[in-house]
């Protein structure tokens, strides 16, 4: 079976059912250059190398007792011994699958690359930014019509402290992500992002964490996926988040 750079990047990043993703672990363990293939597509290949640099060559030398008569013809030692070092091949190889599987790290959710890209942000980068009535008028008119809903501009306008600077129209694994971009009294980047992601997608509170080194808040509901991102660890959300979180709720 041959499998395209395409099925292959689905399985290093989590993204193929079971079965897909065992058949090619089969192929792995059969197939030399399909291996190779893999660990060149593989950001964590030399780990993974490691861990087959480290299997055995060489099945180990085992002294066996003399069979015993059986009444009833068995395997000779010859294929007793043959099964065994095929055991232990097989051991090897399901080893190796699995530190694959464990040492890999899980894919990053939508929130963990936005604020990646946020954390890309200075002051200088929104200080640039043209944040006039056409501009702006422009920009949230492709994304909400991007994103299905409306942005409620006239509260993201009046959020406490924070100078509306754009909204931006990004995309992750297929699915609209709107950025809106604002700067802090000190000129300091923020953001909100809204990520539409279908009916079916499953409410989640309030999370605060620490991103990229931006104090964030995510939420979702209704189908869309929420985050409120400061300009570093220790960036105070709590105010504007009750504000989000409210005119955001319908």
């Amino acid at each position: 079976m041959k499998f395209s750079d395409e099925t292959l990047l689905a399985y290093l990043e989590g993204n193929l059912d079971h079965d897909k993703a065992s058949a090619i672990e089969d192929a792995v363990a059969e197939d030399a250059e399909l291996e190779s293939r893999l660990m060149a597509l593989d950001p964590i290949a030399p780990m993974v190398q490691t861990a087959f640099e480290n299997v055995p060559a060489k099945a180990p030398v085992i002294d066996l007792p003399e069979p015993e008569p059986a009444p009833i013809a068995g395997p000779s030692p010859a294929m007793g011994i043959g099964r065994l070092l095929a055991v232990a091949a097989s051991v090897s190889v399901i080893a190796v699958s699995a530190t694959f599987r464990a040492t890999r790290p899980e894919p990053m959710g939508w929130a963990e690359q936005a604020a990646i890209y946020q954390s890309l942000y200075a002051p200088e980068t929104v200080a640039a930014l043209d944040p006039s009535p056409e501009a702006l008028d422009a920009q949230f008119a492709q994304a909400e019509e991007q994103l299905g809903r409306s942005l409620n501009r006239d509260v993201l306008e009046t959020l406490p402290g924070l100078d509306l600077k754009r909204a931006q129209i990004l995309s992750f694994k297929g699915k609209p992500l709107i950025q809106v971009v604002f700067a802090d009294a000190q000129g300091q980047p923020f953001a909100f992002c809204v990520i539409r992601q279908g009916p079916g997608a499953p409410a989640k509170n309030v999370e605060h964490a620490v991103l990229s080194g931006l104090a964030t808040a995510t939420w979702a509901q209704d189908g869309y996926g929420y985050i409120l991102m400061g300009s570093d660890a220790d960036s105070p959300l709590e105010g504007n988040l009750d504000i989000l979180t409210t005119s955001f709720a319908s």
